[in-house]
């Protein structure tokens, strides 16, 4: 049950009782929005995406468009929406991320986000490993109800960069997992998906591999999945919901 109590200890983390709050950021369009804050308590920096607000336009709009990236890698691509949203801001936070990291060089720098935030978790935290390649083992990946984000090439090597450093949280029915398709798109998760199976949150962790596990999210065809259990993790909206204005 180690698992699980970290994830809630995680997500209790987050309502501030032991967070000091850094700086946010809001942008309009691309949507991006999100904060960084401390947790001493737990040794902790919080670099957080919100997520779930107007997802469903940045799918649209990008009618799941790839683009190469990182770019530096050949045949790895993502999509061009979730990208746009987090270059949005990606580059005027960094030396925020990069202050904190320095003034607290024993915290973990833990990248957290739901829904389309999941998206921009994961790509930022790839896109700070390369870029600082002397805090990649300070880093965690935590996501909720994260979207597929890229190709196959591109789980690949997020899986060899920090495969071992994420944990990419599914509920039940959610519907954002399924999306963008992968039978014909070629949209691929990357893992480690820990799957909660009842509202009670037993769960299944999935295997460690670059494939959709069929005992997780993917269990659930895509005719019976849900946007209820999207905002609904652990039964607790307040906490993994981190954007009040949900919109699909």
């Amino acid at each position: 049950m180690e698992m699980a109590s970290r994830v809630e200890r995680l997500a209790t983390s987050l309502r501030f009782h032991d967070t000091m709050l850094n700086t946010t950021w809001h942008s309009p369009n691309p949507v991006s929005d999100g904060y960084l804050a401390v947790n001493p308590k737990e040794k902790e920096i919080y670099v957080v995406w919100t997520g779930t607000r107007r997802i469903r336009s940045v799918l649209v709009d990008f009618a799941f468009v790839f683009e190469d990236f990182p770019t530096d890698i050949p045949g790895s691509a993502v999509h061009a929406g979730f990208l746009e949203s987090t270059n949005a801001v990606y580059p005027y936070i960094v030396k925020n991320i990069n202050s904190l990291a320095e003034d607290y060089p024993d915290y973990t720098i833990a990248f957290i986000g739901h829904s389309l935030g999941g998206a921009s978790a994961a790509l930022s935290a790839l896109q700070y490993a390369k870029d600082t390649l002397f805090n990649k083992d300070r880093i965690q990946v935590w996501t909720f109800g994260e979207p597929r984000v890229g190709n196959k090439r591109f789980a690949e090597y997020y899986t060899e960069l920090l495969g071992n450093q994420t944990y990419r949280v599914t509920f039940q029915a959610d519907v954002v997992p399924h999306v963008p398709p992968w039978q014909f798109l070629g949209y691929q998760h990357h893992p480690l998906e820990i799957h909660i199976i009842n509202p009670e949150g037993d769960f299944y962790v999935c295997q460690n591999t670059v494939r959709e596990d069929l005992d997780g999210a993917y269990r659930w065809p895509t005719v019976d999945t849900s946007f209820s259990d999207h905002i609904s993790y652990f039964g607790k909206p307040d906490i993994v919901n981190f954007d009040p204005l949900v919109r699909w």
